[in-house]
Formats: structure tokens, C-alpha cells, sequence
């Protein structure tokens, strides 16, 4: 029973229960939504004024929707802080570079953002004051930044030509010895060269020629410096020649071995007649000349191994060549003149000349010397070793010898013997005070030259000394003047003419010792040259060795083409004793003078200028005002003054020449 009651009871209770979780939630009202705020974007924007230096500027932002930033420049940049979801106030920060252009500068800010109006910030810069400086302070070659040079080279600055110049005399090693690497300093803004950058201690330039140097200032304008670096081995002025030999040359009869450089980079130069011993072999050389081989400054005779036409010298292919040194001749330029001299009145091309006439004048073809090995010099005694060192500006010309080319008499060799058919030539002949070995029946001292002495007959010897010493006793017989028998029948009365003129017109006292000859064969006739050895005209002679001499008054005939006291009859005032053939000479002048006076204002004119650099070159190392020599004179005060003195002297030679070839 109770247990019933237990169960009525669960059953109430579970009904209760489940009566009173059906009852119904209390009614609650609805609350309107919030209407969403509205999008907004506040920012000063007021225009920016901005310094050259540039600045930064920091605006106070709102904005309550995600916001974006654009520059129209890249010098104008900003940075944001903002976030609409934290906090929608925030800040813009634009930030402004340097100006360093020389232009006002503009750009724009836009600040944007969902549907609200964007904001706009100009902002303008000023443009920058650009530096006018443009000044350079030195200039100079260092030996760390180029590697073939000795030592560094400061270059001298000249304000008044605006001019760094500098001279460098020692060989400089490299396949490209000109392209050089300049240090310099300036307040530019950049240099340039022929409108190439410039950076020092980097860039590499060519120095063969004077350049200039255009220094730009940061507001464009520029200024020009030239630079001048007188370096004889790489300026394009002459040909140039390096020679090492094995060791000293010390004589004038005994070659050395010799290592050379030989090269022409000058404008006309072709490429031709190039010689460098690492690729054909060293040559020979030896000294040369009579007095001049004992002076401080020393001439040379080179010899290749084969036969060689050198830097374009093309008349002539032949292993011997000769460079001469000019010690006497403070112009370097009387012996090169009287060449000229000898091209107008020794011309094949005026037909004018016997057609058995050899009409040959040596080249000239001036050059820079540099020298590695010792060195003896004269004026101190000393012998000296000589590291790539400049010798000197030197005269490249012909060994005067029998050859094509040359002297191009027949050719007469020991084996011909006393064949009648050959033994009349050829023969080349020179009037020589100091080693001649055969003598007139006068006593003029003569030495053969062709045939050499290891290559001929006596035979021929015997003949040669018998025809000139017919010739001479027909110059000195009674009828002497006769055009058939007397001194024409031996002596080419033309090439005699020319010869004479050369050596008047440049007073050249030293005439007997430099007297070329030579016979044809087949041809019964002396002619007379080349033109040789004129270093002591242009009263460039303090001796007088006769007393009818005048060296500024009188001819050089009267001087006896300097005539040693031992000889007496002088074969040159003889045959001006002939007033036929000085009639003869006077009509010549008359003809070729204003041709003569023309090379000579031209050779003076512009050979010099051609050549300046090496000029100053020369008497850098071999003093100006000095000489050795004690039988030259001393020249003008300088350089220029002393071509000054040729020119005055060659006017006043003319005259002279009018008035006494007319006596």
C-alpha cells in the first residue's frame, strides 16, 4: 500500500514538473538598430613650402575608415600611423629629401579612403644653389698609379695660360707607354676630357698630345685647363729610337751589338720602316764623324742586318744609316737647311744636269734618342750608365756611300781588276783633312771611298789618283781656262756651280773636309757631291785661316774652303780666277736664288715649330749656351734669337752673294 502511495506521488510530481516548464517567456520589446557612422576623413592640408634641405611634417589625421596614401615623387615620401578598427584618429608624416638638382620641384599627397573625399597636399621644394666652383688645384702623374714610370711627375701650373705642364726624359716600358692615369685635385663637380669623364687616380689617357681638361661646376658651367707633358718617347712631334747596346761604343772602327727601338708614330707616318730587335734581331753600332765624335753629344753609324729603308725613308734600301748629333750647331738645323739647298739645285726633274750626274742629297729625318747602357760624355771625362735616359734630338740621314739610292756610280769590285772596259768608274772620291790617305800631286788630301779599301785592285787606285792628278794639272796649266782643254775637260762645270753656291750662300768654311766627288765609268768627267757636313755655316766658324778670309765679307772661296796652311794651291781659288765660270756661277744664283730664299724662310718657319717640344727636350739635357767645340762659336742668347740670327745672316749672305758673284 505504501508502496503505491510512493508511486502517486512521483507521477504528481513529474507532472508538476513539466506543467510548469511550459510556461510561457515574459514578452520583451524590440529595440531599434543604431544607424552606422557616418565615414569621415579630416586633414589640414595646407599647401608645403619646402626648404632645399628638405624637412619632415607631421599631420594630425581622423578617419573611421581604413585609409590609403599616395606621393607623385619619389623625394616625397610619408609614413602613416592609423588604424580605423583601434582608434580612427592617427597621423601622417610626409617626408621631403634634399633637392640637389638645380630645379623647383612639385608633388602631391593624396590621402583617400572608402567613400570619403580624398585630401590633396601640394607640396613644393625650392631648387638648389649649384656651386660655381670649378678650379683645379694640381695635376701630377704618380708612379704607384702607373707602372712604367721612375718617379711621380708634379705638374707646373701657369695661371696666366691656365696651363699644368711638365717634362719627363726617361723611358717609360709598356705596350701603350702614352696612355697614363692623371691624379688631380679640384672643387668641381667633375672633369672630362674631349667630353669623356675623367676620375683621378682611375682613368687612363692618352698624353701623346697636349689636351685640355674641362673641369664642370655643379651649375654647369666649366673651365678649361690645358695640360702639356713633354715626354719625347711618346709625343707624336718625331720618329723615336731606343738603343742598348751590349756596352759602351766607344770608337768609331769597332761595332756593338746593339738592342733598338726604332719606331714613327708621327701624323704622316705609314707604319713602315719599323724596327724592334725583340722581333728582328739587334743591329751594329759604332761611332762616326772626325771632330764631332770627340764632342759631348756623339753621332752613331748603324748598321742592320739586312737591307732596310727605316721610318719611311724609301729612297734608299741599305744596312748602313747614320744619325747625327748637331753638338756644334745650336739650331740642329744648318746641316738639314743646306739639304734643302741641295734638293732645288740638285734636281733631276729641271733636266738641267749632265745626264752621267748622280743627283743624290741625303735625306733628313730628325729623331728622339733614348739610351740604356753607358755613356761616355766628353765634357766631364766620365763614363756613365745611362737607365732609358734621352740623349738628344738627333738628324737620321744617308751613310754617304756607293749604292742605289745613294751615290749610284757603276759598281767596281777587286775581281774587275784593270778590265779597260770597267776600271773607268765608278769611283766616289772625298776631300778629307783628317783621314785621307792619298794626295794630289798638289798635295789635297783625299780619301777613296768606292771601291772600299777591302774590296778593290790597285790597279784602280792607280787609276783614280792619275785622272785626278790630269784633272788638276789641267786647272793649274796656262790654259787652264780653255773650254776644251784646260780644267772643263776634267771637272762637270754644273755640279761644280751648285756646289760652290750651296757652300756660299751658307758660308760654310769647312768645305774641304765635307768635298764629295765621284766619276762615272765610261765618262771622263768629275762631278761634284753631295752636299755633306754643313753644321759650321751661318757663321757658326771662329777660325780664319787665311788672312784674304772675311767670314761676313768676303767669299768662302778666299778661306780656301778651310784650306790646312800646308796647302797652297786651293783648287777653289783657282777656278775663281776663271771669270767665265764666274760668270757661270752668277747666272745660276740669279735663276735659283728666290727659290733658295723661299726653303729658307719655310725650313725656319715651320721645322721648329714642328719639333718644339723636342727642342726643349734637347737643351734640357745638352745646355744651349754652351760649346764644347773649340772651333764653333757661340750661338745667340736662346733658341728662338739664334733662328733669328740664320735668317738675318742668310738676307745679308744673299745680298752679299749679289754683289760678289757679280765682281
Amino acid at each position: 500500500m505504501f508502496k503505491n502511495r510512493l508511486l502517486l506521488y512521483g507521477s504528481l510530481l513529474i507532472v508538476l514538473l513539466s506543467f510548469l516548464s511550459c510556461k510561457p517567456e515574459p514578452i520583451v520589446p524590440e529595440q531599434e538598430e543604431p544607424e552606422p557612422e557616418k565615414p569621415e576623413l579630416r586633414l589640414d592640408a595646407q599647401p608645403l613650402t619646402v626648404g632645399v634641405k628638405g624637412k619632415n611634417f607631421i599631420f594630425e589625421l581622423y578617419c573611421n575608415r581604413d585609409v590609403t596614401v599616395e606621393s607623385s615623387a619619389d623625394w616625397c615620401g610619408y609614413s602613416l600611423m592609423h588604424d580605423a578598427a583601434v582608434n580612427p584618429a592617427g597621423s601622417l608624416k610626409i617626408i621631403v629629401e634634399e633637392n640637389k638638382s638645380a630645379d623647383v620641384r612639385t608633388a602631391t599627397v593624396t590621402v583617400s579612403a572608402e567613400e570619403c573625399e580624398p585630401v590633396t597636399i601640394e607640396v613644393t621644394q625650392d631648387h638648389r644653389i649649384l656651386a660655381t666652383d670649378k678650379e683645379m688645384t694640381s695635376f701630377s702623374l704618380k708612379k704607384s698609379k702607373n707602372s712604367g714610370l721612375a718617379t711621380d711627375i708634379v705638374f707646373k701650373y701657369d695661371e696666366q695660360t691656365r696651363t699644368f705642364s711638365a717634362m719627363y726624359l726617361k723611358w717609360i716600358d709598356g705596350d701603350e707607354p702614352e696612355m697614363l692615369v692623371p691624379t688631380f685635385e679640384t672643387d668641381g663637380e667633375s672633369v672630362q676630357v674631349n667630353g669623356m669623364d675623367v676620375v683621378s687616380d682611375k682613368t687612363a689617357i692618352s698624353f701623346a698630345e697636349d689636351f685640355t681638361v674641362t673641369v664642370v661646376a655643379e651649375d654647369g658651367s666649366s673651365a678649361d685647363y690645358n695640360i702639356i707633358f713633354n715626354c719625347p718617347q711618346i709625343n707624336t712631334e718625331l720618329p723615336v729610337l731606343h738603343m742598348k747596346p751590349d756596352y759602351l761604343i766607344s770608337s768609331k772602327d769597332n761595332y756593338v751589338d746593339t738592342y733598338i727601338q726604332l719606331y714613327d708614330k708621327t701624323a704622316e707616318s705609314t707604319g713602315e720602316g719599323w724596327w724592334d730587335s725583340a722581333e728582328k734581331g739587334k743591329i751594329e753600332m759604332r761611332g762616326r764623324g772626325n771632330s764631332t765624335w770627340g764632342l759631348p753629344k756623339k753621332p752613331f753609324r748603324m748598321k742592320f742586318t739586312e737591307k732596310f729603308s727605316p721610318i719611311g725613308l724609301n729612297h734608299a734600301k741599305e744596312k748602313s744609316w747614320v744619325i747625327l748629333a748637331q753638338d756644334m750647331d745650336k739650331s740642329l738645323l744648318r746641316t738639314h737647311l743646306a739639304f734643302e739647298y741641295s734638293r732645288i739645285l740638285f734636281n733631276a726633274a729641271d733636266n738641267y744636269h749632265h745626264e752621267k750626274a748622280v743627283l743624290f742629297t741625303p735625306c733628313s729625318r730628325f729623331i728622339n734618342v733614348y739610351l740604356t747602357g753607358d755613356y761616355y760624355d766628353s765634357s766631364t771625362g766620365r763614363t756613365r750608365y745611362m737607365d732609358g735616359e734621352y740623349l738628344g734630338v738627333y738628324q737620321m740621314s744617308d751613310q754617304v756611300q756607293r749604292a742605289d739610292g745613294r751615290i749610284a756610280v757603276d759598281k767596281l769590285k777587286a775581281s774587275d781588276g784593270a778590265d779597260p772596259e770597267k776600271i773607268t768608274g765608278g769611283y766616289v772620291i772625298e776631300a778629307d783633312l783628317h783621314e785621307g790617305n792619298h794626295y794630289t800631286s798638289k798635295g789635297i788630301k783625299l780619301t777613296y771611298k768606292y771601291p772600299e779599301d777591302d774590296d778593290f785592285d790597285q790597279a784602280q787606285y792607280d787609276y783614280i789618283t792619275d785622272f785626278i792628278n790630269q784633272a788638276e794639272a789641267a786647272l793649274y796649266g796656262s790654259n787652264y781656262k780653255d773650254p776644251e782643254n784646260g780644267w772643263r775637260k776634267y771637272f762637270d762645270e754644273k755640279t761644280l756651280a751648285d756646289f760652290i753656291i750651296v757652300k756660299e750662300f751658307v758660308g760654310d768654311l769647312d768645305g774641304y773636309t765635307s768635298t764629295y766627288m765621284y766619276k762615272r765609268r765610261g765618262y771622263d768627267k768629275l762631278f761634284f757631291g753631295p752636299i755633306w757636313d754643313c753644321d759650321k755655316g751661318w757663321n757658326n766658324d771662329k777660325r780664319v785661316p787665311h788672312y784674304e778670309y772675311q767670314p761676313l765679307e768676303s767669299l768662302m772661296i778666299y778661306a780656301g774652303f778651310w784650306m790646312p796652311p800646308y796647302v797652297n794651291n786651293d783648287w777653289f781659288h783657282r777656278l775663281w780666277t776663271d771669270e767665265t765660270f764666274r760668270a757661270f756661277v752668277a747666272k745660276r744664283w740669279a735663276d735659283k736664288k728666290e727659290e733658295l730664299k723661299a726653303v729658307t724662310s719655310k725650313v725656319l718657319a715651320e721645322v721648329p715649330a714642328d719639333m718644339a717640344k723636342a727642342i726643349e727636350a734637347n737643351f734640357e739635357v745638352w745646355p744651349f749656351y754652351y760649346q764644347y767645340s773649340g772651333e764653333a762659336n757661340m750661338p745667340a742668347k736662346d733658341y728662338p734669337s739664334e733662328i733669328q740670327r740664320i735668317a738675318k745672316l742668310s738676307s745679308e749672305r744673299e745680298a752679299l752673294l749679289d754683289r760678289l758673284f757679280n765682281e
